[in-house]
């Protein structure tokens, strides 16, 4: 056991407790806070992906409508909540919402209950300095960010990790939707 004493090795007995019988092995199923959803469906559905300004959220929203024939939208950062809103209602719709908008309640209801919604986590000082702020600018970009950041994650059904290519992006999105 490499080194190891039988008694350090960790014992998984129990750990399944009950064998699961699957129809179709290769079959993807997507599971969400509300449980299970049905198979995605791009021409009835929306997707948004929140981000920070700089943080590639509407490069994104471009790749992924292409890969599932749907339309992007990506209105400024400082859009009305409304503007939004609107735009979260359409379906076939891939939204490159801009993270400032979740402050809304209205807003927020809607993404929980009406969207699939993807948060791209960022490093907020380094998207400050990439954006060129730096002293008491890049301070309360980076303060905004921890306070938008907290709003969306009661909002958000996936996280994207930081740090992947725009196309390894994509990718985790199919595979959080269950789509090959």
């Amino acid at each position: 056991m490499s080194g190891r004493d039988e008694k350090d090795r960790f014992d998984t007995t129990g750990f399944v407790m009950r064998k699961q019988e699957v129809g179709e092995a290769d079959a993807v199923m997507t599971v969400s806070r509300t449980g299970r959803r049905a198979p995605f469906d791009p021409a009835a559905e929306r997707i948004v992906i929140l981000g920070l300004p700089g943080s590639g959220r509407r490069r994104l929203a471009e790749l992924v409508a292409e890969r599932f024939g749907m339309q992007a939208a990506a209105p400024e950062d400082d859009a009305a909540p409304e503007v939004v809103t609107e735009l979260c209602c359409r379906t076939g719709l891939v939204l490159a919402a801009p993270v400032s908008a979740v402050r809304d309640e209205a807003l927020r209801a809607c993404l929980r209950d009406g969207a699939r919604v993807f948060y791209m986590m960022a490093n907020p000082v380094r998207l400050a300095n990439e954006l060129g702020l730096s002293g008491e600018a890049g301070e309360k970009f980076c303060r905004e960010a921890l306070e938008l950041e907290t709003l969306c994650m009661g909002v958000l059904h996936f996280l994207l990790p930081d740090g992947r290519s725009p196309e390894q992006l994509v990718d985790n999105v199919c595979e959080n939707l269950g789509v090959r």
